[in-house]
């Protein structure tokens, strides 16, 4: 091979090893996202902007009264240093209809029960379900996986970490008492009139359904709020704005490279 040839050769492999360093797409990243909650004709909705997450249908059954709120309009949320803010983001300023509130009958002869069913099974980890202002009132929560299997309660609960907490003050210990059971998870027994009073579980395994029966325990309309976040990858909406154009950039420069190298060849062997 003569001088003229290695050269080239030379430049088409370091502009083919850039151009395969350079174009390769940055990893995914993991975010973490509140569900917004939406009363349609069509069918009540759990929504998510990510389509890497599942949207849900939901029911309400044997309540005196539910409705969706945003945490701004009603001045209620999770601030990042809460627990569940910490793992899914903070929600407290969003105008988004993010909890559904619902109210229990006063007689308490029927447990309010709210049906959340997923169009896909959320995997191992990725589902949080909050419920707050929980005082006079407890719910007991129960869930099954894509192949309609009961959890356990240990796998309900999963990996939240102070399962219960108050968000109006971090320091009160007036919150409730998370209890795991062989096939569900119990949240309640916290003082009567607390503010921010939530628990929260993160399961441990896909879920598909959830079931969240809800009783008073003072023979009088309780209400309490009903929160699910997911975290997943980053939606891929396709090449960042640069991405391609630097990827042109850098064919644009290889070939110059190539075409500098080929003419000082051959500027040098006449």
């Amino acid at each position: 091979m003569n001088n003229t040839f290695r050269k080239i050769g030379a430049a088409l492999s370091l502009a083919s090893i850039s151009g395969i360093g350079l174009a390769l797409p940055a990893s995914a990243a993991t975010v973490g996202e509140w569900g917004v909650w939406q009363a349609d004709e069509g069918g009540d909705l759990l929504t998510f902007s990510n389509s890497n997450m599942s949207d849900a249908t939901f029911t309400v059954g044997n309540y005196d009264e539910w409705d969706l709120y945003s945490p701004d309009g009603e001045g209620e949320g999770f601030s990042a240093d809460t627990p569940v803010g910490a793992v899914i983001g903070a929600n407290d300023s969003s105008t988004d209809n993010l909890f559904l509130k619902v109210t229990t009958l006063a007689d308490n002869t029927q447990m309010a029960a709210v049906t959340i069913t997923f169009d896909t099974a959320v995997p191992a980890g990725n589902l949080v379900l909050a419920l707050s202002d929980v005082d006079s009132d407890n719910a007991v929560i129960e869930m099954a996986d894509g192949s309609a299997v009961a959890l356990t309660g240990a796998q309900i609960l999963g990996t939240a970490t102070e399962p219960g907490f108050n968000f109006e003050d971090p320091e009160s210990s007036d919150f409730p008492a998370v209890v795991a059971y062989p096939s569900s998870v119990e949240i309640g027994a916290a003082p009567d009139g607390t503010d921010g009073s939530t628990g929260w579980v993160r399961p441990s395994v896909a879920v598909k359904q959830i079931e969240i029966f809800i009783s008073t325990e003072d023979g009088a309309n309780s209400s309490e709020r009903i929160w699910i976040g997911q975290i997943g990858d980053a939606a891929d909406e396709g090449l960042a704005p640069t991405g391609s154009a630097d990827s042109m950039y850098l064919v644009a420069f290889a070939g110059a490279a190539i075409l500098a190298a080929a003419g000082i060849a051959r500027r040098r062997t006449h």
